[in-house]
Order: C-alpha cells, then structure tokens, then sequence
C-alpha cells in the first residue's frame, strides 16, 4: 500500500515539474517576442532631422543631400560674398583696361583695337527678338530698342572716294577714338613726307604752330569735311581753295623719338566716318 502512494506521489512531482518547465518556456518565449517586436518597431520608426519636429520635406531632403545646406540650415550660397567677389573682378578688369588705353606703346595697338571694335559693334538686336519670339512669342515691351533700327554713318552719303593723303600704314585705326586714324608714313629715306588733300575744297581751319603741330581743316564737296594734323609745316592759308593732291602741309620723318604720324579724320556733316570706308588707303 504504501508502495503505490510513494509511486503516486511521484507521477505527481513529475507532472508539476513539466508543467513549471512548459510555463517557464512560455514565457520566455513571449519575453523574446517582444524584444524583437519592440526593435522592429524601432527600425519602422520613420526618419526624422536633427530638430525632431520637423517634417520629411522632400525638397528639402534633396538639397541635404546634394550638400545645398550646412548644419544650421542655412545655405551655402553666400549672396554679399558672391557680389563681392564679381565687383573685384570687374574692378581689377575695368582697371586693367583704362591702363591699357593709358599706355602709347607698340605693342598696345592690338588689344586697344580689339578692345575699341568690341566696345563699339552693335548688337544683333535682331537676332535677339527673333529668339525671344521664338520662345515666348512676341518682342518684350521692357527692351523697346529690339524694335527700331538705326543706321550707323559709314559714309555711304559721300559720292565718290577720297584721295589719300599719304602713302603709309595705319597704326591706329577707326574703332579707337572713332573719330579718325593715324598713318605712319613711307618715309624710305625722304627727310619730309608732303600731305595731300583728299579732294579740292577751301580751307576753313589752320591751328597750332611749328612746335605743337599743325592742324588743317578743309571743307571738301558734298558736304565732307577733312582734317589733317600733327603736321610739321603747314603750306595753307585759311580760304584757300585746293585741288586734289595739291600740297596741304608736311612731316617732319627725322629727328624725333617717336616716328611721325598724320592725324587724319573724315566728317560728314557733323559725324564723324571711318576714312578706310571713303578713302583708298591701301
């Protein structure tokens, strides 16, 4: 009898301690569980910036991306910096050509003329308002000047060409002043060069002296006025009438630092025209 009690008892025992055993199991197994659903939720949890409350803007998101921003949230452009910097490059460039056009040197002659022709061609104004009617349709009321044209006086007024004064090479050109040209003559061993007149016409004009230089203006046909300068000797008188060719004054070829050059420049009316357009220089 007490045999089957012991053995009795035992069943029990062994019975309690599978079931502690599974209870035990089950609930570390809902321990894990929750761990693993609590780090999932962790790694859902949507991003979020440095400030916390600010909200996914995908613009913005891209531009932090592209390093469009610094830490702070302000941008990396820099608007005063960015005016500074294009005001000392045009300061410098501005400077480095009025310099330029201060120098009377050789070597100057032919940044100064490509400096001089870029500065005074005109735009295509044309081709300006035809892209912009292409584009956008019609010309803007805000650049009024893309619908006007001017000519510009290239002496087409002038009937005939002119004579040339001298037989040289243009050292100056047009575009520089634009208002005349300078020729260094062929001196080929001549002490003096003669300056002719380009045309008949009167003398209107004879200023300056031996030492400064003379300066002739003659009133040609058809409205043309010419003058001549920097010359040595002048061999006119204000009223003087001249023939084409006939002498108009002299230079002096020796005994100077600088060679000789005649200042020469063509008006019509009142503008002034390019002699190369009036004048067979070549």
């Amino acid at each position: 009898m007490n045999t089957k009690l012991r053995i009795k008892q035992r069943r029990e025992e062994r019975i309690r301690r599978l079931m502690d055993g599974a209870t035990v199991e089950v609930l570390q197994e809902q321990k894990v569980g929750s761990l693993l659903d609590k780090n999932e939720i962790i790694q859902r949890k949507p991003y979020t910036t440095g400030e916390g409350t600010q909200e996914r803007d995908p613009e913005w998101l891209w531009k932090k991306e592209n390093g469009h921003f610094v830490p702070g949230g302000h941008s990396r452009f820099n608007l005063f910096k960015s005016l500074l910097r294009r005001m000392v490059i045009s300061a410098l460039i501005f400077g480095g050509v009025w310099g330029l056009f201060q120098l009377d040197t050789s070597w100057t002659t032919s940044p100064k003329t490509v400096i001089a022709d870029a500065l005074h061609r005109d735009m295509d104004f044309a081709s300006a308002a035809a892209w912009y009617e292409r584009h956008f349709g019609g010309t803007p009321s805000f650049l009024p000047v893309l619908g006007h044209t001017t000519d510009a006086v290239n002496g087409s007024g002038i009937r005939q060409l002119l004579g040339k004064p001298i037989s040289g090479t243009v050292v100056q050109p047009f575009a520089l002043s634009m208002k005349g040209i300078e020729i260094v003559p062929d001196a080929a061993g001549a002490e003096r060069i003669q300056v002719a007149s380009s045309d008949a016409g009167r003398v209107m004009e004879v200023i300056g002296d031996a030492a400064s230089g003379f300066t002739v203006v003659i009133q040609h046909t058809g409205n043309v006025t010419a003058i001549y300068g920097r010359l040595n000797e002048s061999e006119v008188i204000v009223n003087d009438w001249v023939e084409a060719g006939n002498a108009v004054g002299s230079l002096k070829t020796t005994g100077g630092e600088q060679p000789a050059t005649l200042y020469f420049a063509v008006k019509e009316g009142e503008d002034y025209v390019d002699p190369a357009e009036v004048v067979a220089l070549d």
